[in-house]
């Protein structure tokens, strides 16, 4: 999956809106909050789901403010890899390209992520989209 929009917001305030949530989860999920700059290489264990039941290291691939936040999740089913690109157009202007790929461990998982991927891919884009949309509504003060 890969997004690519472009935002009327400066690409520090985008980067700082995703840190914080980065940071956000480090700190519920261990009690630690990590300097920005050591950032890259950490990795952290997560329980995933409503009931709390599954588990997985988030492990970050690639952080380098203002302009790249990469992070890999994985699971005994599944490793997702997630990046987030902000490439400068002017002061006041960001493009945002937001990849997300997946990696399914086994045959059997491999082919109901490939229909999930199928009937869930949009949602997925959506909420995407949402995310991107409620930054844009913080920079304009909404």
């Amino acid at each position: 999956m890969e997004i690519i929009r472009t935002l009327k917001v400066p690409r520090q305030f985008i980067f700082d809106k995703i840190i914080e949530s980065g940071l956000y989860d480090i700190e519920k999920n261990t009690g630690k909050r990590p300097k920005i700059s050591s950032l890259t290489g950490f990795e952290y264990k997560k329980k995933f789901g409503a009931k709390q039941n599954q588990a997985g290291r988030i492990i970050f691939d690639d952080v380098l403010e203002p302009s790249v936040y990469a992070f890999t999740t994985k699971t005994i089913r599944n490793t997702f890899v997630t990046r987030w690109e902000l490439h400068k157009i002017d002061d006041t202007t960001t493009e945002v390209v937001i990849s997300e790929t997946l990696e399914s461990h086994g045959f059997f998982q491999n082919l109901n992520d490939m229909m999930m991927q199928i009937g869930l891919g949009w949602l997925k884009k959506r909420q995407m989209k949402a995310i991107l949309n409620n930054i844009l509504a913080a920079y304009n003060g909404k």
